[in-house]
């Protein structure tokens, strides 16, 4: 199926002709969360609540983090848009448990990235640039770390317990629903957009057993919102 969604993506572009195809840079800040906490490998530190419900709030216990690639625009029309991009980019989660003793701590999840969003994009109006995209990120997951600090209740900073490889336990791919807003104007006879897109994880990506305490499995999906700038190379 990965194959088959690599040769679609591949037979898209090449489709359409390069002649007429615009490169981009992109840079920006992406919040990224879980749809809910990912299993601890150390739960014996401390017990952890794995008991509330799947989230879609890409901002709860979210991962501030920086992303950046390469695109390519193609035009299907005055008011269509195909664009394809190679981005690398940081996500993951964070959640700090409060003990009740006034001390707390930090669970840490990061995971590494090449995406590979496909989307289409459709201006509002011919003369003006607001634009609405949709499509689909296909996502190759490099590597996942996990870190746990602990904060005691007379100390200014997190002390780093444990650290953990996470990738054994992690699918090696993400699938996700983009969504997105964007308006685009014209600097200095180049094009510049600023735009934000919301992507929903398809997959669970938690390949280990854990079990809520109402006995249904843990089921780990990503959420992630992005705040996007391009510019127009060529």
């Amino acid at each position: 199926m990965k194959k088959v969604g690599l040769v679609l993506i591949a037979l898209i572009i090449l489709a359409c002709p390069l002649q007429s195809a615009e490169f981009k840079r992109i840079i920006g800040p992406v919040f990224s969360s879980f749809s809910r906490p990912w299993p601890s490998p150390y739960s014996e530190v401390y017990p952890f609540d794995y008991g509330y419900g799947s989230t879609l709030n890409p901002f709860k216990d979210n991962r501030f983090s920086f992303f950046g690639g390469l695109g390519l625009e193609f035009p299907l029309s005055r008011v269509l848009e195909l664009e394809f991009d190679l981005l690398y980019k940081e996500a993951g989660g964070q959640y700090r448990v409060e003990t009740g003793f006034f001390d707390s701590y930090l669970y840490e999840y990061q995971l590494k990235k090449i995406s590979a969003p496909l989307l289409l994009k459709a201006h509002f109006w011919k003369k003006s640039r607001p634009y609405f995209l949709t499509g689909f990120d296909f996502s190759l997951i490099l590597s996942h770390r996990f870190q746990l600090f602990y904060q005691s209740e007379a100390g200014q900073i997190m002390e780093k317990l444990r650290e953990a490889d996470l990738k054994s336990l992690t699918r090696k791919t993400d699938l996700a629903l983009v969504l997105g807003l964007g308006f685009e104007v014209a600097l200095n006879k180049r094009r510049v957009s600023v735009e934000g897109r919301y992507e929903v994880g398809l997959p669970d990506l938690y390949r280990g057993l854990t079990l809520a305490p109402d006995g249904r499995e843990v089921k780990v999906r990503s959420r992630q919102f992005m705040f996007i700038i391009s510019y127009v190379i060529r």
